[in-house]
């Protein structure tokens, strides 16, 4: 799946699990957890980015070009480790990201920025690579350091409006992480045995595109990557994330005010 679908799958899963706003009459999300508006935004914001981290073994993926030479270098050795679509594309991989994100954001470092105060450093830094990761994919914000300049935004207006991150960040890096597994599964490609390591290869004759010898598992409905089958599963999830958004963003009026 492409970065920008990747994105947008991030977005979707998150509002569909997280959300609880009301569009034409319909919930429009489960509403799984008791999350204000503010919450459910920024989660989205953060899912959004998290979607693109798997592709850290990418080198010419969104991710491994967003920060300069540090993710450029860190992606070409995860490559030459792991290849693409290996360790990275696990569900022990989503275990390290969530792992990773809570332990950063429950990092005790505050500063104090002029106007907002004191502000949870840990939550903002890890709002601001993810939203910046986002924008770049989705091509909202152009150039180079816009997306970096959109994050921070982002990363401030969540410190102020929604600073309580314990849970839900955690909660959406996981999220974001997991559906851009969902989204290579169900390409021709698929992705390494959910039980990686531990990979269960099948006996030849057995082998197939939902099986492969590698012990590669897949649903390939939407084909190859790109293909005009998954453009059509993002223009649904895009505008479901859209009405979604608008819809939750209605329902927070201190971020308008903000």
């Amino acid at each position: 799946m492409m970065g920008g679908h990747h994105a947008i799958s991030g977005t979707a899963a998150w509002m569909a699990l997280a959300g609880s706003a009301t569009v034409r009459g319909h919930q429009a999300g489960l509403g799984l957890w008791d999350l204000s508006s503010e919450q459910v935004l920024a989660g989205a914001v953060v899912a959004t980015g998290a979607a693109l981290l798997p592709d850290i073994d990418h080198p010419g993926a969104t991710v491994s070009r967003s920060g300069g030479l540090l993710t450029r270098t860190l992606s070409r050795a995860v490559s030459r480790a792991a290849g693409h679509r290996g360790a990275t594309h696990t569900l022990l991989a989503v275990v390290a990201f969530t792992a990773l994100a809570a332990f950063v954001n429950g990092l005790d470092w505050q500063v104090r920025v002029p106007v907002l105060g004191e502000i949870e450093a840990g939550a903002a830094l890890l709002i601001t690579i993810l939203c910046a990761l986002g924008t770049r994919a989705l091509k909202t914000v152009e150039g180079r350091l816009l997306p970096w300049v959109a994050g921070l935004v982002a990363g401030l207006l969540v410190a102020v409006t929604a600073p309580d991150t314990s849970f839900w960040l955690p909660a959406a890096v996981a999220v974001g992480a997991l559906a851009h597994l969902v989204g290579d599964l169900l390409t021709t490609d698929g992705i390494p045995f959910p039980t990686w390591p531990l990979t269960i290869k099948p006996p030849r004759r057995l082998a197939s595109l939902l099986w492969q010898r590698s012990g590669d598992v897949a649903v390939p409905v939407l084909g190859d990557a790109g293909s005009a089958r998954e453009w059509l599963l993002c223009t649904v999830l895009t505008g479901y994330a859209v009405l979604t958004t608008a819809a939750t963003l209605a329902m927070a009026p201190e971020v308008l005010v903000l």
